[in-house]
């Protein structure tokens, strides 16, 4: 597969920046023939919110690559994600792309709209039927820290196709971040996107992916190979890319790459803009591995994990992370809404509590 990577540096959320880079990284990555073709955009929308938190990807970055879809005479553009806690009548508006797809003339897709049955190694699994009816998948992945995976980039914006509390499910299944790895390459596997373009001009440092911290990083890369973006930003954010289980799983199956020697970098010098000061979700050593199973056998040291941690005087009693829980170990304290109880039995350290929490109400200590 085409291992070429592009970067760019790109200062603002400026259109008329943005569009000329675009151009730029599609035709140095050798993007497919668009003339005629439907094409599915599938952002990061972890849920909606103000697009200067950099939880979501820019509206005017979705609007630059709906432009740049329509300089190339694509046919009909749809735009669509599932956030885990959304109903039918969602539109993204806090976050700006529901105006972006009124200005453009794009369609905004509910992907919970009778779902289509993907088979994968570990079950079957639902995933939005828009994927099986349009010509390309275009991802559009904001770049950011998660806390059970190191990094979300790639690879995991695809799990935005599964709608619903069914992404909370494969928790349950998936315990581990190397579990959930091999999950997701199974998924890129099935539903590769055809090409991606990485907002990564404002990221997301420390707690992410809902309650980190804005990053000036202002590059924006694009590739027709997933894990060799991938590679490239987690090198940039400071990780070595094989802290990410993503990447070892994905250079694992060597169906997009074998090495890293494999990938071309386009555009910008990467090793000029490797950063030092990017907060990142600390690698968990060997030895801290080896006690974590011993805590894990010991109900009684268990509080001794790495676990959410819930604050009550920022809760506002929304009871999102108890109606996403898929383990049930949450629970609202009958004489306090605001206050919220956690079976350490129960919990598997999923932190999907601390993704959709939007009032940092949550932190993983």
């Amino acid at each position: 597969m085409n291992p070429i990577v592009s970067c760019h540096s790109c200062p603002e959320y400026d259109i008329d920046k943005i569009l000329p880079l675009l151009e730029e990284i599609y035709t140095q990555t050798q993007g497919p023939e668009l003339s005629g073709k439907t094409v599915l955009l599938k952002p990061n929308l972890l849920f909606d919110e103000d697009p200067n938190k950099a939880v979501t990807t820019h509206p005017v970055f979705v609007e630059a690559v709906i432009r740049f879809l329509q300089s190339r005479q694509v046919g009909k553009i749809f735009v669509g994600d599932a956030p885990a806690m959304h109903t039918a009548s969602f539109k993204p508006r806090k976050s700006g792309i529901t105006e972006v797809c009124e200005k453009t003339g794009a369609e905004w897709v509910y992907f919970g709209k009778n779902p289509a049955s993907l088979a994968l190694p570990s079950g079957k699994t639902p995933v939005a039927s828009i994927v099986r009816e349009v010509d390309y998948i275009f991802s559009l992945p904001k770049l950011k820290t998660h806390e059970l995976m190191g990094y979300t980039g790639a690879i995991k914006n695809t799990f935005g196709v599964i709608p619903h509390l069914h992404k909370t499910k494969q928790h349950a299944f998936h315990r581990s971040s190397r579990s959930m790895a091999s999950f997701l390459v199974d998924l890129n596997e099935s539903i590769t996107p055809d090409f991606i373009f990485m907002d990564a001009i404002l990221a997301m440092e420390g707690p992410g992916p809902g309650n980190g911290h804005p990053f000036p990083l202002q590059l924006v890369l694009g590739s027709t190979n997933l894990l060799a973006l991938d590679i490239v930003a987690t090198k940039i954010i400071g990780y070595h890319p094989l802290d990410i289980e993503t990447n070892v799983e994905g250079l694992k199956r060597k169906k997009w790459l074998s090495s890293f020697e494999e990938i071309i970098v386009q555009g910008v010098d990467i090793e000029q803009y490797i950063r030092t000061d990017f907060k990142l979700i600390k690698k968990i050593s060997l030895w801290k591995m080896s006690a974590n199973i011993v805590l894990r056998r010991v109900p009684l040291l268990r509080r001794l994990e790495r676990r959410p941690v819930f604050f009550e005087s920022r809760c506002v009693g929304c009871k999102a992370c108890v109606d996403i829980c898929s383990v049930q170990a949450l629970h609202v304290s009958p004489k306090n809404q605001k206050k919220i109880i956690i079976s350490n039995k129960e919990c598997i350290r999923c932190f999907c509590c601390h993704e959709v929490c939007r009032y940092n109400a949550i932190e993983v200590r």
